[in-house]
């Protein structure tokens, strides 16, 4: 069985931003994949949260502009 990775990550990237730490989560329905990345942009105060759809960004946790999804 094969296992398809999800359509949307919300990644935690290092202090400075030097690298991804850590996926922190997963979803393959964008409206929960928004909920969970504006959760982690509050838990992680000053850290770069980004919300990617595979390769491409959405938003930035560091672009203001690019939270208002």
């Amino acid at each position: 069985m094969t296992i398809l990775p999800s359509r949307y990550t919300i990644e935690l990237f290092r202090p400075g931003g030097a690298g991804v730490e850590a996926i922190i989560d997963r979803d393959d329905l964008f409206n929960f994949a928004r909920a969970l990345y504006h959760r982690a942009v509050m838990k992680h105060p000053g850290r770069l949260v980004m919300l990617c759809e595979r390769a491409r960004i959405l938003a930035r946790s560091d672009r203001p502009e690019t939270m208002r999804l």
